[in-house]
């Protein structure tokens, strides 16, 4: 504060007090998890660049090791649908699909919410119900969690758990028809031909 401020009572502006970085295993219950998903998806009517936003103003209602926990459970679902099956819904739907555009697509699926989601590990050509895949952009919301976290702490995440990264399912091939064969319902909706 300088001599001006002294004198004539500028008051000195506090900032909000930061929690500290605190790391855990826990997983966030599922009710909640999917209740926070809901709100962010609702409360952006179907644009998932808004959708986005409202996660995080959801996510900074909590407190940072539940925002840690919201992480571990939207990984460890991410983790669950790392699979060969996925892969190939998300390479018809977008006209071809790389690691990250995979990692994206995951992240965007549960963005759809509980219902989408499950009925999709069910039946992945369920999938060619949706009327918006927003046109293979699928990347962001799997970053919320961690931009919310270092608003909340001023630090960085911490580990929490770790995601699988072990890809299952029997893989496809890019080339011929194994994926027109594979996934009809898809590929005629969203295929390259």
């Amino acid at each position: 504060m300088g001599i001006f401020d002294k004198l004539f009572g500028k008051k000195e502006q506090k900032s909000e007090p930061k929690e500290p970085v605190q790391n855990s295993e826990k997983l966030m219950d599922s009710d909640s998890f999917w209740k926070i998903i809901a709100t962010s998806k609702t409360k952006s009517s179907g644009d998932y660049e808004k959708q986005q936003l409202e996660l995080e103003k959801e996510l900074l209602k909590l407190t940072a090791t539940e925002i840690l926990e919201f992480d571990n459970k939207f990984r460890t679902l991410r983790g669950e649908v790392y699979n060969w099956d996925f892969w190939a819904a998300a390479y018809i739907i977008n006209g071809g699909c790389s690691d990250d555009c995979f990692s994206d697509f995951r992240g965007w699926l549960i963005g759809q919410g509980k219902e989408t989601f499950e009925r999709s590990r069910q039946n992945i050509e369920s999938l060619a119900d949706l009327n918006e895949t927003n046109g293979g952009d699928w990347e962001g919301l799997s970053y919320v969690p961690t931009d919310a976290y270092a608003k909340k702490t001023a630090g960085d995440m911490p580990n929490g758990i770790r995601e699988n990264f072990e890809i299952s399912g029997e893989e496809w091939d890019e080339e011929g028809d194994d994926l027109k064969n594979k996934f009809p319902q898809l590929w005629a909706k969203f295929g390259m031909e």
